[in-house]
Parts: structure tokens; sequence; C-alpha cells
């Protein structure tokens, strides 16, 4: 749920006030509606069990009680968090990517239309999410325009040096001198190929790269603002998408397939950790370990 600015209706980024607790709920989104039964019932039974922390928890459960009541909850029209659309790139990147890095017998691994096609779509889909977190105008929900808020406190909290801070915000300024190339690239591809019909840009998969390692460092420091001494939120592959795969890869391959998925997804984490001007590492840690989880359905006979 968010609060508005008095006589204002229409949820944006300029009509929200801008408190501790809505800008947790633009980073991290909400739970989602085919869940909150569940959690509402799992928080009751924490409750009437008389838990050591049964105040907390009722805490959540009201919560929860209220945000299932919230009618812009309940039609979809609260933004999605920040961190969502981040691991969703992510894992739809890395997932695409992992397919291709097998040799196969296969059309979904071979140089045709419906690969090529394919290929087209995700690029398209994971641009333009991707580019909705630099989006600056006021009444964005975009990770741009929560940095451009906290930036005076991030760097009075010396989280992270204030010759990186800076750096950071000129990426996100539309100011094509100060950007790197690599993200001018990507951001050209959005804006002039996806957006409109004008021609390549020339932008290659290394510089989408460029840019997720350079979101998921901006994004390390502002979680590390907002949750300072908090453990990293574990991050839950799912193992079942390659399961529609098996039938046309052999064993080998499909683990082929989830390693390389893994080690690039690490990679990307790893960048949360990294000074952008000097490749130097720190504590900053805004996503934990990733775990693999399996679903396992009995059949009935």
């Amino acid at each position: 749920m968010i609060s508005l600015k008095p006589n204002c209706t229409a949820i944006t980024f300029k009509n929200m006030e801008k408190t501790k607790e809505n800008f947790i709920f633009l980073m991290y989104g909400t739970i989602e509606k085919d869940r909150i039964d569940q959690e509402i019932q799992r928080n009751q039974e924490m409750v009437d069990g008389g838990y050591v922390t049964a105040g907390q928890i009722q805490d959540q459960l009201d919560y929860l009680k209220r945000l299932k009541a919230d009618p812009n909850y309940q039609n979809g029209n609260l933004p999605r968090g920040v961190e969502k659309i981040i691991l969703q790139v992510m894992e739809s990147f890395t997932f695409w990517h992992s397919i291709n890095e097998v040799d196969a017998d296969f059309f979904l691994t071979q140089d045709n239309y419906i690969h090529n096609l394919i290929n087209v779509s995700i690029t398209f889909m994971v641009s333009c999410e991707l580019a909705k977190l630099f989006n600056n105008k006021p009444e964005d929900f975009s990770l741009s325009n929560i940095w451009n808020h906290d930036i005076n406190e991030i760097k009075k909290a010396k989280i992270a040096s204030e010759d990186e801070i800076d750096y950071i915000t000129e990426q996100f300024a539309r100011n094509e001198s100060t950007r790197s190339q690599a993200i001018k690239r990507f951001l050209d591809f959005r804006n002039k190929s996806v957006a409109h019909n004008d021609n390549d840009t020339g932008m290659q998969w290394s510089d989408f790269v460029s840019t997720i390692n350079f979101v998921n460092r901006a994004w390390g420091i502002i979680d590390e603002y907002y949750s300072p001494n908090c453990f990293p939120r574990p991050i839950q592959l799912s193992d079942q998408l390659y399961i529609p795969l098996q039938p046309h890869f052999t064993l080998p391959q499909i683990e082929q397939m989830k390693e390389a998925r893994l080690k690039l997804m690490e990679y990307m984490f790893k960048a949360a950790s990294t000074n952008l001007l000097t490749g130097a590492q720190d504590n900053i840690k805004p996503f934990g370990d990733l775990k693999i989880t399996v679903k396992i359905e009995l059949q009935r006979k």
C-alpha cells in the first residue's frame, strides 16, 4: 500500500508521500495475489500458536489483511518492486543464454527463423524491463528516481565512495557526454530500435550485461541504505524451467545449461559488490546465495 499526498488520487512517484515505508514498498514490492491467502493463514497459525514473536507476527498479519482489502492491490494498480524487475530480467536473460550455450541438434540452439524470433522477443522484453529502471519522469516508479531522491543521504551514510556515487548519478542523468558507452548503446537500442522504428544502434549482449551489472551495483547501495545489517535475501531459481526441454536434450546437456545459467547469475550478483570505478570488492550484498528449487508432483494412477 502506498500513501499519497493530500488531495492526490493517482498513484505516481510524484504524488506519493516520501516516507521510508513507501520507498521500501517501491523497492521490494509485495506478495503476489495467488500467495496472499496462504501467507495470511500461515501467520494466523503462528499467532494462534503463541510464538514468542507473536507481536511481530500479528503486525505482519494485520498488514497482509489490509493489503488484501486494498482496492489498488486487488485491481493490480500497485507498482512492481524494483527488485522483482531486476530478478525477472536476470532470470529471463540467463535462461535463454543457458540454452544457447549447448551445442545440440535442436531448433532452439540453431540459426533458424524460430530461434531468431525467440531471440528478438526476449531481447525486446528484457530491454524494455531494464530500461524502466532508468526512467526519470516525475511520475515514474524507477530506480533512477529512488536514487536521485536519496542521493544526499546515501553520501552521508558513507555506504560507497562519493566518486562512485557521483558516477552512478551521472549514468542515471540524461547526459550523453557522461554516460558509459555500454549504457548509452543499450538505452539507444531501447529508445530507438525497440520503441521506434529506427536503425540498429549496434548494441551487443555485452552492453546489456554491463548495464544490468551497473543496475545491480546501484541497487546494492540503495538496498544497503534502506536495509542495513540485514542478511542477504536468498534467491530461488526454479529447476522446473528445464523440464519441457528434457525430451530434446541429453541429461549432460541439461546440466550444462543449468551450470551456465548459475554461472552467469552469480557473475551478475557479484557486480552488486564491485566498485564501478575501481573494481574493488566490498560487503554490499543484496542477494544471497543462489538456491535451486525442485517441485515434485505425485501423479495419481
